[in-house]
């Protein structure tokens, strides 16, 4: 546990930008985050898991995860790779029939097409710029099969906070397009909303279901 603490703030000092947190996700998080995966469907399920961090999350997938079923990781971070591969070498994911791979990339750079019963997302969607923000979630909700559930995190009125404090800029008109981004996605495609208290900071897991309307996220 500690190691993977050690690591998120070695990374939040170096690539701030990719990793966006000071310390990994809570179990609490993590539990929300993948609390779609107690309804799942009694067939084999494919599920998708953008930006896995130190794994925190998949490891909570994988305890929901049944024989038959496949879960694609995909991670940008070459440190965060290897103490992820290290962390799903110590489960016994093979042994419960489950398959597993592990793609050292960017999502947006992957062919996904439609296919996914779930996909979850820890990317820090504050520090990018609004159309990245607009296109990760468009192609996400577009990921997703019919009445497939797409959950994603942010922390409690960080991105509010954050305006209030700059007032004016480039800074508070970057936050203000991804908070309209984020409200006109919420608006159209939110099924549930889940405060999370014990994490640092605390934070609300959104759970999403793809409606016609995917293709009409704009970059603000």
């Amino acid at each position: 546990m500690w190691a993977g603490y050690g690591l998120f703030w070695s990374q939040w000092r170096e690539r701030f930008v990719e990793t966006g947190a000071l310390a990994p996700s809570s179990h609490h998080l993590a539990r929300s985050m993948a609390a779609p995966l107690t309804r799942r469907p009694p067939a084999p399920i494919r599920v998708l898991e953008a930006g896995a961090g130190t794994g925190v999350f998949t490891e909570e997938l994988l305890r929901q995860m049944h024989a038959g079923d496949r879960l694609d990781l995909y991670e940008i971070n070459p440190r965060f790779c290897e103490y992820l591969e290290a962390r799903l070498n110590r489960m016994r994911w093979r042994e419960r029939g489950l398959e597993v791979c592990l793609h050292r990339d960017d999502v947006l750079r992957a062919d996904l097409g439609q296919g996914f019963d779930f996909i979850v997302c820890g990317l820090p969607f504050n520090n990018f710029a609004p159309p990245l923000v607009a296109e990760i979630l468009h192609l996400l909700l577009d990921s997703l099969n019919e009445g497939g559930v797409f959950s994603y995190f942010e922390y409690l009125a960080l991105r509010d906070l954050r305006q209030w404090f700059l007032r004016s800029g480039p800074e508070h008109e970057r936050l203000r397009a991804i908070g309209e981004i984020m409200r006109g996605v919420l608006s159209r495609h939110e099924i549930r909303r889940d405060e999370v208290w014990l994490n640092f900071p605390p934070a609300a897991a959104h759970h999403l279901m793809r409606r016609p309307s995917a293709a009409a996220v704009t970059s603000a």
